[in-house]
């Protein structure tokens, strides 16, 4: 019996050894709009960054918009598949801690959502998920003009940038904090 008692304890130790996490992981702190510029030098590192929250996903508050201070756009999604971020974000300068990822949105994705006249979700590019929300757009008429609009603007931006694709810029959120404005 207490032979089982201590091997039982010994494979606990073990497996627990095996799922500690390296707490040095570097985190790099710098400007929102550092990252944006720089996005080749920060895909898949652990940053911190501050911006003002200018959207939150009203489908599932899993999805937050990033506005940096000159008006570019980050993604922030959290680590936690399940969960959702707080409304208190919303309007508020916020400080993120996460790992960035970049995907593209290529020149056929963009003809194809024009050709399903796809109402795009104004955080990341993506179809809107808010079905109720694109279904009163399509009764009260607006839902085409809304979508081209998008599709318009995402053109413009490629013609502008000289680049076939749209970078969407993503941070997988370990944490968000409010940013609390210093006192003078």
């Amino acid at each position: 019996m207490k032979h089982s008692i201590l091997m039982a304890f010994l494979l606990g130790i073990l497996f627990m050894g095996c799922t500690i996490t390296n707490p040095t992981t570097e985190v790099v702190v710098l400007p929102a709009d550092s990252l944006v510029v720089n996005i080749e030098k920060y895909s898949n590192v652990t940053v911190a960054v501050e911006g003002v929250i200018v959207h939150l996903c009203g489908v599932d508050g899993k999805k937050m918009k990033l506005m940096t201070e000159s008006g570019a756009v980050i993604k922030i999604v959290p680590i936690d598949t399940l969960a959702s971020f707080d409304e208190a974000f919303y309007d508020k300068r916020v400080r993120v801690l996460g790992v960035v990822r970049e995907s593209r949105i290529e020149t056929s994705s963009i003809d194809r959502m024009e050709q399903q006249r796809a109402i795009l979700c104004h955080i990341d590019n993506a179809p809107c998920k808010d079905s109720a929300w694109v279904k009163k757009k399509q009764e009260s008429g607006a839902a085409d003009t809304l979508s081209q609009h998008c599709i318009d603007k995402l053109r413009t931006i490629m013609k502008q940038t000289g680049k076939n694709y749209i970078p969407v810029i993503t941070i997988i959120a370990e944490k968000v904090e409010l940013v609390v404005p210093e006192k003078r």
